[in-house]
């Protein structure tokens, strides 16, 4: 696959959205390489640092001469733009997010997508805590999984296209996958952390002093409560009837060790244990 004659175009140059940048501007190597932004100050930066070739803040300006369009922005954001801007695409473009969840701007766009034009749902798992350009870094997709939610309108060769970009960009997997599946695994794999590591923090108990208390595996399990407020309550709110289904069953979870506590119950405690390390052991070395 060449890229060389493609103008990409990345929308949103947040951490994500720079990630983007640098890695295509690195691996990729397109004939140019565009950026869309609402803020200025960070699109003269990234010219400036020679990661983009120009950057825009008036989508029309450059999404007629676009090949390839990669949408980092808020899921929510994602149905707008795309609703906004339908009619400025460069026919033949090939359009896709990186949205954490799919099923509504798949089922919003469903019928609104011109047939000229190719928008293909797609999900790096990749990413650190932080937010913001000055945070980007290429290395969030080594040895990644890139997933893809193909809908029926999605063609086979452009579909190989972004494949092709995400393996060029460090992805290590590329998985085609329907958008339910996607949208409750990522609640549970994702989404539930976030919710997790957040609650701990919240805790009555989270002070300044809680270093002096705590190890590595404090420090694990609450990394990512240093969350983008913004982003994940659109997220969470996205999909909502998934990570509520997640909350309970791990609510459940809870409120059996909390009896079996109460209870001094050390067989059920035992085994609850004992079955977290017999799960955990089956897949530590795919976590590797």
């Amino acid at each position: 696959m060449n890229f060389n004659d493609k103008n990409i175009t990345i929308v949103g140059l947040g951490m994500e959205g720079g990630s983007f940048a640098i890695a295509i501007k690195e691996f990729i190597k397109p004939r140019n390489l565009f950026a869309v932004d609402i803020d200025e100050n960070i699109l003269i930066a990234a010219e400036k640092l020679g990661v983009i070739s120009k950057g825009f803040k008036n989508p029309a300006d450059i999404l007629g001469k676009s090949d390839i369009v990669i949408m980092c922005i808020y899921p929510s954001l994602v149905i707008e733009f795309m609703k906004e801007h339908m009619e400025d695409f460069k026919s033949g473009c090939i359009v896709t997010d990186v949205a954490g969840v799919k099923r509504n701007i798949v089922n919003e766009l469903d019928g609104i997508v011109r047939d000229d034009i190719d928008f293909i749902p797609g999900h790096p798992m990749a990413g650190n805590e932080f937010r913001g350009f000055l945070y980007a870094d290429k290395k969030i997709f080594e040895g990644c999984s890139y997933l893809l939610t193909p809908t029926e309108q999605n063609k086979e060769e452009n579909l190989v296209v972004i494949e092709t970009l995400a393996r060029k960009i460090g992805a290590s997997i590329v998985f085609r996958t329907d958008i339910d599946t996607h949208d409750t695994m990522i609640a549970y794999a994702s989404q539930l952390i976030h919710v997790i590591a957040s609650s701990i923090v919240n805790s009555d108990y989270y002070s300044d002093d809680i270093t002096l208390f705590s190890g590595g595996s404090f420090k694990s399990a609450t990394r990512v409560a240093n969350i983008n407020p913004d982003l994940w309550t659109d997220a969470f709110l996205e999909n909502k009837d998934n990570l509520i289904k997640q909350i309970d069953a791990f609510s459940s979870n809870i409120q059996k060790l909390k009896d079996a506590l109460i209870e001094e119950d050390a067989d059920l405690i035992h085994g609850f244990l004992k079955e977290s390390f017999t799960r955990s052991n089956r897949h530590t070395n795919k976590f590797k």
